[in-house]
């Protein structure tokens, strides 16, 4: 019986083990992807299953061709393919995993068909957004006199990407378009994409460039915004624009 992929995940791992075109694919739903390690002791997660800050745990440790590996698991199907008796486990963020055993290599998948090596110096790349390429950031001052409008085309192609992104997201609430101008960048007036999020805002920022990255924009580059109270544009995308994006009203916020 051929493998049958569970999830997002284990489908973009089998085709970029077939296709190595394809890993970029790959590592961009990893970014937004859930991963199961076993949990071998340590402080337990709360009734709700989130370890909460400072908290313990011990990780397992696997040797593979005499090196030693964190396993780790890209669903519980295929985690427990890997145990002989019952046990406890970890679920979260890939990246944020990642985060936690940087300096550690990682297998995923140890005994599964479709598995991959990540080295602690991959992980590294991974972490810092060397490996894809780091989505450039700046600040505006406060004074800077920016201009913001409505796109006089809009870029379907890009929102439908954006929304599929943010839909893995559960930290993005929603997300709006506009046309901008900024004269101290030197830049021409282009796409900006401003999003409701909490949490790690980098991890959405990462995730939505590399999609963006190969989606038709009219008026290119893709520049993001984070509306978090603090940025001072909140009031105008409240009161001028339609998020194209919203959690559990996806489908009926932007179009095909």
């Amino acid at each position: 019986m051929g493998f049958e992929p569970r999830n997002e995940l284990e489908r973009t791992l089998a085709a970029a083990v077939h296709d190595p075109s394809r890993r970029k694919e790959f590592y961009e739903e990893l970014q937004c992807s859930e991963i199961y390690t076993l949990h071998m002791g340590g402080d337990a997660p709360g009734e709700d299953g989130i370890l909460q800050e400072k908290m313990k745990v011990r990780l397992p440790s696997v040797e593979i061709a005499g090196k030693t590996y964190l396993p780790v698991f890209t669903s519980l199907p295929m985690l427990q393919n890997f145990i002989d008796r019952e046990m406890r486990y970890l679920s979260m963020n890939a990246i944020d995993l990642f985060g936690l055993v940087r300096g550690s290599d990682v297998w995923l998948n140890p005994g599964g068909e479709f598995g991959k090596e990540f080295s602690a110096s991959e992980i590294e790349s991974l972490l810092d957004g060397s490996l894809l390429g780091v989505p450039e950031s700046y600040t505006v001052d406060c004074e800077t006199q920016v201009m913001l409008g409505s796109p006089s085309t809009v870029p379907n192609d890009l929102l439908n990407e954006l929304a599929e992104v943010f839909d893995k997201l559960p930290n993005v609430m929603l997300a709006y378009n506009a046309h901008y101008y900024n004269p101290a960048t030197g830049e021409p007036p282009h796409t900006l994409i401003a999003v409701e999020a909490k949490g790690n805002w980098e991890q959405v920022v990462r995730a939505a460039s590399l999609r963006s990255s190969s989606a038709h924009v009219p008026e290119p580059p893709v520049d993001f915004l984070r509306l978090d109270g603090t940025s001072g544009f909140e009031t105008y995308f409240e009161s001028n624009c339609e998020p194209f994006y919203q959690k559990h009203r996806r489908q009926s916020l932007y179009a095909r």
